[in-house]
């Protein structure tokens, strides 16, 4: 059986034609090659480059914005009339360049001392004091012994209110004291003759030698 084999692309004339296109086409791109090199390496300049450092541009402040003014009405205000000033007058003013004088002290005149005269004993009205008005309890129990009775006299003499000042020891020669001058006279005390309420003290003693 006879099979079918494909032709190589490199035989014949059309393979002689594609190698010589390939090389064409080397030999061109070398030569190009080969002068762009040329020309970049004439060009280049292996100089320092001068670098100069940047400077970050400064902060700009913005001024405020600008309010625009209102129109405002303006206000006058006026001064208020005052009537002239009018010196005072001199007249009916009088002035006395004299000190003045100091206050009068008026001396009063002392008052006479007032005359006082203390309750005293009437003999027309004597008190209940003495053997006939001792106690016959404190008699028999041989009781003695000095109490003293402060008594208020009115204005008319009489006796008011009595109380026990001091007390003699004995309950029944105190009670006795009470009794001999409750419900009694005396002269009440004076003031300028003039008769007033007083008191006194009264001392009374009891005593079965005498």
């Amino acid at each position: 059986m006879n099979m079918y084999q494909e032709s190589s692309q490199f035989s014949g004339r059309k393979g002689a034609a594609l190698t010589a296109v390939i090389l064409l086409h080397v030999v061109f791109g070398f030569a190009l090659y080969s002068e762009l090199g040329a020309r970049i390496r004439a060009g280049f300049d292996p100089s320092p480059l001068n670098l100069t450092p940047l400077v970050p541009p400064k902060a700009t402040i913005k001024p405020p914005p600008v309010v625009p003014l209102m129109d405002h009405k303006r206000i006058f205000a006026t001064q208020p009339d005052f009537p002239p000033l009018t010196p005072p007058s001199d007249e009916g003013v009088t002035v006395e360049d004299r000190p003045p004088e100091p206050p009068r002290i008026i001396p009063q005149a002392p008052t006479p001392p007032s005359s006082r005269v203390p309750v005293r004993m009437d003999p027309k009205h004597p008190l209940k004091i003495g053997k006939d008005y001792y106690p016959d309890a404190s008699v028999r129990a041989n009781e003695m012994g000095r109490c003293v009775v402060q008594v208020t006299v009115a204005a008319d003499g009489r006796i008011i209110a009595a109380a026990i000042q001091t007390r003699s020891g004995f309950d029944r020669l105190d009670q006795a004291c009470l009794n001999a001058v409750r419900g009694q006279r005396m002269l009440p005390a004076t003031e300028d003759g003039k008769p007033i309420e007083s008191t006194a003290s009264i001392p009374i003693l009891w005593n079965l030698s005498e």
